[in-house]
């Protein structure tokens, strides 16, 4: 397994790097810092004076850049031994997006460091630009990650399954973890009245066939060494998600994208984008 984590010496960048703690070793370790010069381009200031200005800022910053790396990689377990320091000059997306892909990176790990009065419930702009355009499955995290024991995996179709699947193929977490798949179905919405006893068979007939999805699942899971159980709601997605993340004491939240038409690749649909937005658990968007 590959793993980025971008830093920039914030809170946020920190909590990414403790939650290095939770997974395997993994075959490499890149961690990324880019170095935004600020614009010259007035016409007040001359070539020369541009230049000399540009390098020193670059000197300084560079300078403070691997100062910020040397912290981070003091925060990181002891027994992961591959590891990449990438400084580069250039905006944070492009810097991590293109590190990402040149690594053939499996993971993102990436702290939210979001801006204003309800910042913790916000992505910063960098976060969220990565999580549009990112090559790989992210990993959000807003917080400290204490620990790891519990995985609420909610699931809409079966790309979701397959996309979560594939990613835990890889064994990535340090220690077993318990998975909970969780489905859910909007209220059936008929174009004809029924009556209450039509609405209820409908409504059994859907947790019924949604419940053997979830089989399918959670019997390859076992079969991978994982423990798991299997849940059906009703009613709103990012409602019944984010309030069965509270109900489980969920640890972490993997789901896809659910992104819709041929740009899906870079759009978030509105289940994810609103769980991402509204829980101050971490989020791992597989892709």
């Amino acid at each position: 397994m590959r793993i980025v984590v971008p830093i920039d010496g914030s809170t946020c960048s920190t909590f990414a790097v403790e939650a290095l703690a939770h997974f395997t070793p993994p075959e490499e370790l890149t961690l990324v810092h880019a170095l935004q010069l600020p614009d010259f381009n007035y016409p007040m200031i001359t070539p020369d004076l541009r230049i000399e200005a540009q390098e020193e800022i670059k000197a300084q910053l560079r300078k403070e850049g691997e100062g910020i790396l040397d912290e981070a990689r003091e925060h990181l377990p002891g027994n992961f031994s591959h590891v990449q320091r990438i400084h580069q000059i250039g905006h944070p997306v492009d810097v991590i997006i293109e590190t990402a892909q040149s690594a053939q990176s499996n993971l993102i790990l990436l702290g939210a460091r979001g801006l204003g009065p309800v910042k913790e419930l916000i992505l910063g702009s960098v976060s969220h630009r990565v999580l549009m355009h990112a090559p790989c499955s992210t990993l959000i995290v807003k917080t400290s990650m204490t620990r790891l024991q519990k995985i609420l995996l909610p699931i809409e179709g079966q790309d979701d399954a397959d996309l979560a699947l594939q990613f835990l193929a890889l064994q990535p977490f340090r220690q077993p973890v318990e998975i909970e798949v969780f489905a859910v179905w909007p209220q059936p919405q008929l174009s004809w009245p029924t009556t209450v006893g039509q609405s209820d068979v409908l409504e059994a007939q859907a947790l019924e066939e949604a419940q053997e999805r979830m089989k399918v699942l959670t019997d390859r899971l076992i079969r991978m060494n994982f423990a798991c159980q299997a849940h059906v709601g009703m009613g709103d997605p990012a409602y019944a998600i984010l309030e069965q993340a509270k109900a489980s004491q969920s640890d972490l939240i993997m789901m896809g994208t659910h992104g819709r038409g041929g740009f899906s690749r870079f759009l978030m649909g509105s289940v994810s984008n609103a769980v991402l937005h509204q829980t101050s658990c971490p989020v791992l968007i597989v892709r």
